[in-house]
């Protein structure tokens, strides 16, 4: 094999520039798939991370959505329920929702997460991106304070808002008790907390619950957990009003979603790889004519058809090898930039862009492979070749 490779080589040296110019067909098909794959498989990455911090012995309980209203299904009676099965060790209701907000006569719409105050840091606390910028969490006997996202804090309004001052929601007033690190997700980040009775009170919603979080004891079955709750809600309940999601779940779901982008972004960047393995077919038929003579030679002298075959399709090898090389160099290069640029105009995390060693070495195999389909042809066409013709051209 090692002299099939130095005889490719030492062949392609003799026309370094149709040999530069064929390569970087392949090169430009390469980057432009490794480029586009890199950003779905980061958004799957950064997806899984995100769950994955959320702790895998949580459930999410969500009630169902309609115009207008959020949290229809679920109320304080069905958290009650919750709390009696066996195997939950801890349940922390959530109502969100989207609200006047005003800071310094700004008036803005604001999301707003209502939660219990005692359970607020231990239901956040360990989930990756909560982290206290300044202040404190939300705490037994709490009201009328909020503890602000980053970018509440930051750019939201005009003016920063501080710990100390003073936010209106809903028309009331709520000191500022706490302020968090930036998460990435502006969801997140543009996001306060508050008393969740006194945002119901405000809302005219008292019993309603948009979201539970359940934590499960150790030693438990997080999946017989989460199809007990999902059990006894639809006991409670005559329609499904609901969804019940262990962290596992909401990863295979999202990330399915996420492969499907991948293969677009990956099919349509593919086209140009085709572009480029046209273009080693056509050096590889312009080589054959021209070593007519060589390869009369090599057959008169005893090469098998095999060999010369074999000859063909190493050099076409070589140039989907060294295209696909460079070409995931070139695609690692401007998923980093993406990555920055991405980071320094749209905030951390919001877009971000992963080329993964399984990725680099799949481009790498595929241009090979593509390198080694495009030379089939010009290779069946030296082997074909009558040796004496060969040698009369």
């Amino acid at each position: 094999m090692l002299q099939y490779i130095e005889l490719s080589l030492k062949n392609l040296s003799y026309r370094k520039a149709r040999a530069i110019l064929t390569t970087l067909g392949v090169i430009i098909g390469i980057t432009a798939v490794v480029s586009m794959v890199s950003i779905g498989e980061g958004m799957t990455k950064a997806v899984r991370e995100q769950f994955e911090a959320f702790g895998t012995n949580k459930i999410l309980v969500t009630s169902t959505m309609e115009y207008g209203v959020r949290g229809k299904g679920l109320t304080d009676g069905d958290v009650s329920n919750i709390e009696d099965i066996v195997g939950v060790e801890f349940v922390s209701p959530m109502y969100s929702v989207a609200a006047g907000g005003e800071f310094k006569g700004e008036e803005k719409v604001i999301t707003v997460w209502g939660l219990d105050p005692g359970k607020a840091e231990r239901t956040f606390s360990d989930v990756g991106g909560y982290r206290l910028l300044k202040g404190r969490w939300l705490e037994p006997g709490d009201r009328n304070v909020v503890v602000l996202g980053y970018r509440v804090h930051d750019d939201f309004f005009k003016s920063k808002v501080e710990l100390g001052n003073s936010i209106k929601i809903q028309g009331e007033k709520f000191r500022v008790v706490g302020i968090f690190k930036e998460t990435g997700d502006p969801e997140h980040d543009e996001a306060v907390m508050v008393n969740i009775d006194k945002l119901r009170e405000l809302m005219g919603r008292e019993k309603s619950v948009t979201a539970i979080v359940v934590r499960v004891k150790p030693g438990y079955d997080v999946d017989e957990v989460r199809q007990k709750i999902e059990d006894s809600l639809e006991r409670r309940h005559e329609g499904v009003e609901f969804d019940v999601f262990t962290s596992q779940q909401l990863i295979n779901a999202i990330s399915s979603s996420l492969k499907v982008i991948q293969v677009v972004f990956g099919g349509i960047a593919g086209v140009s790889l085709i572009v480029g393995g046209i273009g080693i077919a056509n050096t590889m038929i312009m080589n054959v004519v021209e070593r007519t003579q060589e390869i009369g030679i090599m057959k008169a002298t005893g090469a098998t058809n095999s060999q010369v075959m074999r000859i063909f399709l190493f050099e076409s090898g070589v140039f989907g090898f060294f295209g696909g090389m460079i070409g995931v160099l070139i695609g690692y290069i401007i998923s980093t930039i993406i990555n920055e640029l991405a980071e320094n105009y749209l905030g951390p995390g919001v877009l971000t862009t992963a080329v993964t060693p399984s990725l680099a070495f799949y481009a790498i195999s595929f241009a090979i492979l593509a390198g080694v389909i495009s030379g089939l042809y010009p290779a069946y066409k030296a082997v074909k070749l009558d040796p004496v013709e060969a040698l009369r051209a």
